[in-house]
């Protein structure tokens, strides 16, 4: 059905300067979102005839995201940069992945694993979260023998702390298991590296060549008050928010465990809000108090979501803005937190929260869950040499490679992100590594520029779909509180998306067949009359002008044309034409060219 072998060699990846969506340049692993987004419009409106698309496309996003599915229930960082943001709403693409990930994820089973030689070398990736999975996946596509050292007993890392009720523990399943299957990794669960386990010596001294640390931020961070520890913390009733998110996860909490009590979270980002609902749905009542305010216009704002906000207040929550904690005590049972006012959270030199301690209130609960950020294991980052002489870890932001010359770091371990973030990190570590160890200059040809296509003109533009939430009242439970695409709404959020990028980038159009290969746009340079009537009418800034022996005449920039025929259609001296079946070797002068 599906022709995707009929990308060509040329691939506008390839090319130095590339105009792309902006969806596109947002998302750390660069997803074809354009295309795929395309490629769902166009399927059929049958169940069983569409699902054989479905699985073709999902195989096409496999290859370069295993996580596809997984992103389809928790990642939205492409819709921030969606043109049609303020033209109706952005493009539904965390929906479309999702949608497309229930018809995928049960057939991952079938997918075989890859036919790869294994002869370049051994190389150990310590941590076995998104970013250390994704760099275990490329380096063994590339015929490394890959093993991942984790010290949990699951595949995962901090995706393991997302509630059910956002991510579906089977889909992570099927996600992590068959990744280590389809790509031959070795995994090594409940094995520590770092104080008390193995040190990197002693693996550099079993054959491992290289190393990707990614070992996130597993310890939470304890609430401070100015420079010092709030004391209190270590009260009975007080618990971490992120041991909650685990405990529950490995399902070691009864569905009641709150119920009848007053549970209060400390934070304002979305892990917070995650802990809140959580304890929402183990039955209590909840309250959430954060330094930051409502307006999401603030530099001082709720980092969390929106749609968090929403959730949380539909949910019955309560929030409390503005205010810190600067003491935990506990009296007749109870647990009371001492709130004084906070004014402001940033200032010029970033985060310096200003505390009015005149103005305080009291908070009492049965229950206190601290979340308000977390911890790397400094000690192992200490003992294998990779801080520098302040104490902070060290490493190039292009190669991520460490002061130690065979260490590589990223992920959350060395900035703080999203998923898709230290995702997309694993992928730039294992194209390091596989340098470092081919002898290659690690940097050479790295940096691309990457410039976002704007809007194509539309005299109207279709709204976004609202949200399918299964009701408040329905859903304090870990079942999914969100309803995801019919093949219906999917095919008609595909048609919304404007296809702000170059045919180039796309050619979904020719992977289905409506057309054998992208016409291009030649002028005959004898008859063009330089009157710019093609500039005029040109949506994408595509049809130029240039001086040729002292004669103005027309050009077109491959790297942006859509191949619409507009600019045909006005040539008042049909110098401009649209052919076909030069796609490829027109695309190569481009690249030639660059």
């Amino acid at each position: 059905m599906w022709k995707t072998e009929s990308i060509g060699s040329a691939r506008v990846e390839d090319a130095v300067k590339q105009f792309l969506p902006p969806c596109q340049i947002r998302c750390p692993i660069n997803e074809d979102i354009q295309r795929t987004n395309v490629l769902i419009s166009l399927l059929p409106d049958d169940p069983d005839s569409a699902k054989e698309g479905i699985i073709q496309i999902g195989d096409y996003l496999y290859e370069k995201n295993p996580f596809f599915t997984v992103c389809g229930y928790i990642c939205g960082l492409c819709e921030n940069d969606c043109n049609y943001t303020t033209k109706g709403g952005a493009i539904k693409r965390r929906l479309l992945k999702r949608f497309l990930s229930d018809t995928f994820t049960p057939y991952l089973v079938q997918k075989k694993p890859l036919d790869v030689k294994k002869d370049k070398g051994k190389v150990a990736v310590i941590g076995a979260g998104p970013g250390g999975l994704m760099a275990a996946y490329e380096l063994s596509k590339r015929g490394y023998t890959v093993t991942v050292f984790d010290s949990s007993n699951k595949l995962g890392g901090a995706a393991r702390y997302i509630p059910k009720y956002r991510l579906p523990e089977q889909v992570m399943d099927a996600v992590v298991d068959n990744l280590v299957r389809i790509a031959g990794i070795d995994v090594k669960l409940g094995v520590k590296v770092g104080e008390g386990g193995l040190d990197l010596q002693q693996l550099r001294d079993d054959g491992y060549k290289a190393f990707f640390v990614a070992t996130g931020t597993p310890y939470a961070r304890p609430l401070t008050f100015g420079t010092a520890e709030v004391e209190g913390q270590e009260l009975d009733g007080v618990m971490y928010g992120l041991t909650l998110l685990w405990e529950v996860n490995q399902g070691n909490i009864p569905a009641d465990y709150y119920k009848g009590k007053k549970v209060i979270v400390i934070g304002g980002g979305n892990v917070a809000f995650d802990v809140a609902r959580t304890a929402r749905r183990l039955g209590g009542d909840v309250t959430i108090v954060c330094l930051e305010i409502m307006d999401k216009a603030s530099k001082d704002a709720i980092p969390a979501d929106e749609e968090e906000l929403v959730g949380a207040r539909e949910e019955g929550l309560t929030i409390i803005t503005s205010r810190g904690v600067r003491g935990i005590t506990k009296v007749d049972g109870k647990l009371k937190l001492d709130c004084p006012l906070c004014t402001s959270v940033f200032d010029e030199r970033g985060f310096n929260p200003q505390i009015e301690c005149a103005d305080c209130i009291d908070l009492e609960g049965d229950v206190i869950l601290p979340t308000i950020g977390q911890m790397t294991d400094r000690d192992f980052l200490q003992n294998e040499a990779l801080l520098n002489e302040v104490g902070r870890l060290q490493a190039d932001p292009l190669t991520l490679q460490s002061k130690v010359e065979d260490v590589f770091v990223g992920g959350d371990v060395r900035r703080i992100g999203f998923l898709a973030d230290a995702m997309g990190e694993g992928v730039e570590a294992a194209e390091s590594i596989d340098r470092y160890l081919s002898g290659i200059d690690l940097k050479r040809g790295r940096v691309k520029e990457c410039e976002p296509y704007d809007a194509p003109y539309r005299r109207a533009y279709r709204d976004e779909p609202k949200h399918k939430w299964v009701p408040a009242d329905r859903r304090i439970n870990f079942d999914m509180f969100e309803e995801g695409f019919t093949l219906e709404e999917a095919i008609e959020e595909g048609r919304r998306c404007i296809t702000c990028g170059p045919c180039i980038s796309c050619k979904a159009c020719v992977s289905v067949g409506i057309q054998d290969d992208l016409p291009v746009v030649e002028v005959n340079e004898d008859l063009c009359s330089g009157c710019r009537m093609c500039v005029y009418v040109c949506n994408y800034e595509a049809a130029q002008v240039k001086e040729v022996d002292g004669k103005i005449v027309s050009w077109t920039d491959d790297l942006k044309c859509k191949s619409c025929g507009m600019c045909v259609a006005a040539c008042p001296s049909g110098a401009r034409q649209l052919v076909g079946d030069k796609t490829e070797g027109r695309i190569k002068e481009i690249y030639a060219a660059l």
